[in-house]
């Protein structure tokens, strides 16, 4: 099934305005994609699963630091989610609120930049605490663009925008890769701090660029526009919709089990660099776990666009528990290129599969609620997951936070299992919601 309901809706109630956004649809198509793959180049050199974590390795030799760079980055990324689609509400157009967001950004890259560029200035000690202030800043903009990024396209590519989804996940995924060997030649080939600090300063001069990307973008007024409400009456909503929404609940614990699943990831490539691996592998490591997200994650849109979302939501866990075993036994680099592919394609599935199982999930008129909801009461997992395992790990070892995550990860799977596949349910309320929700 591959019939975007939303859409229709959008027409149903607006035919004009789909009319007119039509009108940009290849040009906004064409500014999205320049963008998408430009920053995924960028990025790929700032990545918090395997750049970050040697930066902070390097730096600090502290496992429990370490860990506080996924639950940072998970605190940015996920709690202002809710805030980001509140936002979004009461508002005519998207592209002020999505523009401000992305220059933000782009500062804060910049600041980690000029972080980096302290080492050998100051002591470490001020370096790591000036580092994760700016981090946090970053990755807070990376949640509150997200519901308003996704807002707009969903208006803006009424057509294809599946496809456009995929070949993003790909493109950007392939350039990624490309960066991620970029990165590695910079880690290789200078010693520390140097080549970290050619990798901030290069992903914080493409972002740059992409911002002219941003403001090529077209849209015209959206005529159906509600006053957005104070924050607390949206927050007031959540506990009636978890009483309400058995299979939500449902899906919610599942998720949760598999958020707190991830408590490992940051700690593989840690691990091999402490036992056999070199820190500039780190980086080659990250090109394979960005290629491996573009590609299983197209595959896997396919999947969750032909045949449900509830599988990928199950696929996800089977990688992540795969991987974590594999975390144990791996003893040379060859050994870790599956791992970090699987671990790829799990991320593909926490940013595509998290909000459109939401989605199908929710009523017409609940969209935007249930996708903040859901990033919002999964925060907690993805923080506190990595601290914890970062805790264990000094008076247990490392194989003792992947074997506990595999655990978790099969609970995840079987509670997943027992989540109702949307599309088998009954028809979906069809009343027509604030506009706010992510494609």
């Amino acid at each position: 099934m591959a019939v975007s309901a939303d859409v229709a809706r959008l027409a149903a109630v607006a035919p004009e305005y789909v009319k007119q956004m039509s009108a940009y649809q290849r040009r906004n198509f064409l500014f999205l994609m320049l963008d998408g793959a430009t920053f995924a180049f960028a990025i790929s050199l700032l990545s918090e699963a395997t750049i970050i974590p040697a930066f902070v390795q390097s730096l600090s030799n502290n496992a429990v630091l370490v860990g506080l760079v996924a639950a940072t980055f998970a605190v940015g990324r996920y709690l202002p989610q809710l805030v980001g689609a509140h936002l979004v509400r009461g508002r005519k157009k998207r592209k002020p609120l999505l523009m401000a967001i992305v220059i933000a950004e782009r500062v804060g890259i910049l600041a980690i930049a000029i972080t980096a560029q302290l080492i050998g200035l100051v002591p470490h000690g001020v370096v790591l605490v000036l580092f994760f202030i700016v981090f946090c800043g970053y990755a807070i903009t990376t949640g509150l663009i997200g519901p308003v990024y996704g807002d707009f396209v969903a208006k803006a590519l009424t057509k294809g925008r599946g496809w456009y989804y995929g070949f993003v996940q790909l493109i950007g995924g392939v350039l990624g890769f490309s960066a991620a060997l970029v990165g590695e030649h910079f880690l290789r080939t200078q010693d520390f701090p140097t080549g970290i600090q050619w990798c901030f300063w290069l992903c914080f001069a493409l972002s740059f660029v992409s911002i002219f990307f941003i403001a090529g973008l077209k849209e015209v007024d959206y005529p159906h526009v509600e006053p957005r409400p104070p924050f607390i009456e949206t927050l007031r909503e959540i506990p009636g919709l978890l009483s309400r929404d058995e299979s939500y609940r449902r899906f919610l614990l599942a998720r949760a089990f598999l958020a707190f699943s991830t408590l490992g990831i940051g700690f593989v490539v840690v691990d091999g660099i402490d036992r056999v691996l070199k820190t500039s592998d780190a980086a080659l490591l990250a090109a394979v776990f960005i290629l491996s997200q573009a590609l299983l994650g197209f595959l896997l849109g396919l999947v969750g666009n032909y045949f449900g979302w509830k599988i990928v939501i199950v696929l996800g866990g089977v990688l992540i528990a795969g991987s974590m075993v594999g975390a144990v036994f791996a003893d040379d680099l060859v050994a870790y290129i599956p791992i970090l592919a699987a671990l790829g394609g799990a991320n593909a599935v926490t940013i595509i599969g998290d909000q459109n199982m939401s989605i199908e999930l929710a009523p017409a008129a609940k969209t935007s609620l249930y996708l903040g909801t859901t990033s919002t009461l999964l925060a907690p997992f993805f923080i506190a997951g990595p601290l914890i395992a970062g805790a264990l790990a000094v008076p247990f070892g490392y194989s003792f936070v992947f074997i506990s995550a595999a655990v978790l990860a099969v609970v995840g799977i079987l509670l997943a299992l027992r989540v109702r596949e949307p599309r088998s349910a009954a028809a979906q309320e069809s009343a027509i919601g604030q506009p706010g929700a992510l494609p």
